[in-house]
């Protein structure tokens, strides 16, 4: 193994580094933080990802953008949109059948600066386009996760606003297992104003039975300047997605057909099909040149249908809500600066459930099985202070209040109605300490992740009684970091590192009984990881560039009915992933990337007896671009997993009669044609 990840170092190459390695650090302006400040003195560990970095490639799900961010271990479950992401651990969390429910939890993903997360911490991607997407900002440490539910970090996708001319840009994707991709968008000015106009369609026949996905995609931005002094934006979203799954195998089943399916899946016609409208609006004033305010508001309605765990589940959901936040800069005493921010939020999202029975080909049944009201409401507030001195020091401490609360209510007798609050202060605090091309930082987070909706059922005897579990409490943690990022020099190119030692104990940890059947809060963890990244430019046209993941994830106290696990490692996280590749600039438009990523093997189950097996994957991509005099025109080819190895995509946690294994992508390339007019 230790082998293997030397030579993918040596190999390393990233597109996204290939012009920008060099530029100062210090340049790059991140806002995942909910505060704008540079990526440089940033004393958390933050990772930016430019468009350019997966362009070129299929842009079909976060999989293909960032398989490359230390620390974050991204699961392409069934090669297409439907991803399993884990952040430090963060978002692996599932049981059997459960694992299955499309969701990401303890993460916090935003497009262009509005959640796509629920109030109860539940992510669902069916907003997120990459083809529509600019730049990824990915904190990973909730010493700067002060959006709440959020423990694992946050993931906010924004868009460029900011261009100078208008612009039609046309993409065309095309490649293995049916797939193919079509997108257009459109830029245009209005006045001072700037907006994108984004229409997507995709398909994916799928490679394994029963695994075609398809999605059709709108996205409008807008961006304009009211007066001097402020700023509004407007979004609005459409989206339609269908994913079929295949379900788990078991070890025997690998072994003979990968292809096939769970055959309960196909009878079942398990699948997904939600539809997806938001508006929203972001206000920002300017009140002086040292204090300005943002406000944001924004309505989301979901049609969401599912064949799942043999019922047919039919949800309308909406989800409001809205945020602001203040800041303001000044000066202590000469050379002594500060800035007081504060903040609040607010999201709601309520509707009806419907389950009904499954007819023989998985169609809604005329049964009723339940019909109930799910509402959730999160409600925060933070204070954040921040002391910057000699122009090298710089200390942060914050605060963030947290008010979750569940209402649930039956129209079927017996009547279970209940509601559930769960309240927290976390504490966060930070040091960093800047060189002339070095930070070095330290940073103490304190973070709180509510159980899912869906993991507040009540077990026996009280689920004959009240339909919100009395005994689930909120999961609390404490991150522990210290980290280094910047630039060295040589007499061969410079040198760009970024690295991150963490410690992080839990408790509460959220875990299963009875099958997955309902959750209680009675384990603790510990997570004790090292992230690297490197990049090197020896050649005006090479660069390379390599992540490392290296960590220790371990319950320290669980038991169930199954059994004590204390002491076994937590299922679902590789001690070691890691990805690398080498680009280099060819004559006549040219470029050429290769890449090795993988990861090693992983347990699958909580007794720690199943096991996914350690994998390398071998990349390599072609791409070409050419000016026009008014337009740009580019062209790729892209082959994936070349040496066809057979590998284990991702696990179904915990999985029911021995069915864990969901295998990955076998060889497969796409190619695709892009042109763009000014």
């Amino acid at each position: 193994m230790w082998s293997s990840l030397f030579t993918a170092i040596v190999l390393a190459v990233n597109s996204s580094t290939l012009d920008t390695l060099i530029v100062p650090l210090k340049e790059i302006v991140v806002t995942g933080t909910r505060v704008r400040e540079s990526a440089f003195r940033a004393p958390s560990s933050i990772s930016v990802i430019d468009r350019r970095a997966f362009s070129n490639g299929r842009e079909l799900s976060l999989s293909d953008a960032l398989g490359g961010v230390p620390g974050v271990f991204v699961q392409s479950r069934s090669g297409a949109q439907d991803v399993r992401i884990t952040i430090r651990g963060y978002g692996a969390r599932g049981n059997g059948d459960r694992s299955n429910a499309g969701n990401i939890r303890g993460i916090r993903v935003l497009t262009d600066g509005i959640p796509v997360s629920e109030p109860d911490g539940r992510t669902s991607l069916d907003l997120v386009d990459l083809g529509a997407t600019d730049r990824i900002e990915v904190s990973r440490s909730n010493g700067t996760s002060i959006y709440g539910n959020a423990s694992g970090g946050v993931v906010n996708l924004t868009t460029n606003l900011s261009f100078e001319k208008p612009f039609v840009r046309f993409e065309q994707r095309a490649g293995s297992f049916g797939f193919h991709r079509e997108q257009g968008v459109l830029g245009f000015a209005a006045g001072r104003g700037r907006g994108t106009v984004s229409l997507a369609n995709s398909t994916f026949e799928g490679w394994r039975a029963h695994s075609s996905s398809s999605a059709t995609l709108a996205h409008l931005r807008f961006a304009s300047p009211l007066g001097d002094a402020s700023k509004l934006t407007l979004i609005s979203d459409l989206v339609s997605t269908l994913n079929r799954f295949p379900g788990a195998l078991t070890a025997a089943e690998l072994a003979t057909d990968r292809e096939q399916a769970n055959p309960t899946y196909v009878a079942r016609d398990e699948r997904r099909w939600n539809r997806v409208g938001r508006v929203a609006a972001t206000l920002e004033h300017a009140l002086d040149e040292k204090q300005d305010m943002t406000v944001s508001l924004w309505a989301e309605p979901k049609v969401l249908q599912r064949s799942e765990r043999n019922r047919f589940r039919d949800f309308n959901r909406i989800h409001t809500g809205g945020s602001a936040l203040y800041s303001s800069s000044y000066a202590l005493t000469e050379g002594i600066e500060a800035r007081t921010t504060l903040g609040a939020d607010e999201a709601f999202q309520d509707g009806s459930i419907m389950f009904y029975g499954l007819t023989p080909s998985g169609g809604r049944d005329t049964a009723v099985i339940a019909n109930k009201r799910e509402a959730a409401n999160s409600a925060g507030g933070f204070l954040q202070q921040t002391v910057t001195w000699n122009d090298r020091w710089s200390a942060q401490i914050a605060a963030r209040y947290d008010n979750l609360w569940y209402i649930a209510q039956d129209r079927i007798e017996p009547d279970l109605n209940a509601t559930k609050r769960f309240t927290r202060v976390t504490p966060k605090g930070s040091i960093s300490y800047r060189l002339a091309n070095h930070t070095i930082f330290a940073s103490l987070g304190g973070g709180v992740e509510s159980p899912a909706f869906n993991e507040i059922d009540p077990g026996p005897p009280y689920d004959a009684i009240t339909s919100l579990n009395p005994f689930l409490d909120a999961m609390r943690s404490t991150t522990y970091e210290i980290g280094a990022r910047g630039v060295l020099g040589s007499a061969v190119g410079p040198w760009r590192y970024d690295a991150a030692i963490y410690q992080i104990e839990t408790s509460n940890e959220i875990v299963p009984q009875n099958g997955g059947g309902y959750f209680t809060t009675a384990g603790r963890s510990q997570r004790i990881g090292a992230e690297l990244t490197l990049d090197w430019q020896p050649l005006t046209s090479l660069v390379l560039h390599a992540t490392g993941s290296f960590s220790n994830n371990e319950y320290k106290r669980y038991t169930n009915e199954l059994g004590d696990f204390s002491g076994n490692d937590m299922p679902g996280l590789p001690r070691l992933f890691f990805a690398s590749s080498g680009r280099a600039k060819l004559p006549q438009g040219f470029s050429a990337e290769l890449g090795v990523s993988g990861s090693g093997n992983y347990f699958a189950d909580d007794a720690n007896t199943a096991e996914a097996e350690a994998y390398h994957l071998v990349n390599a991509t072609l791409d070409w671009s050419r000016d026009l005099p008014r337009g740009t025109v580019r062209a790729f080819v892209s082959g994936a997993n070349l040496l066809d190895q057979d590998h284990v995509a991702s696990v179904f946690i915990n999985g029911l009669a021995g069915r864990y294994y969901e295998p990955g992508l076998p060889l497969n390339v796409s190619g695709g044609l892009s042109v763009s007019w000014r």
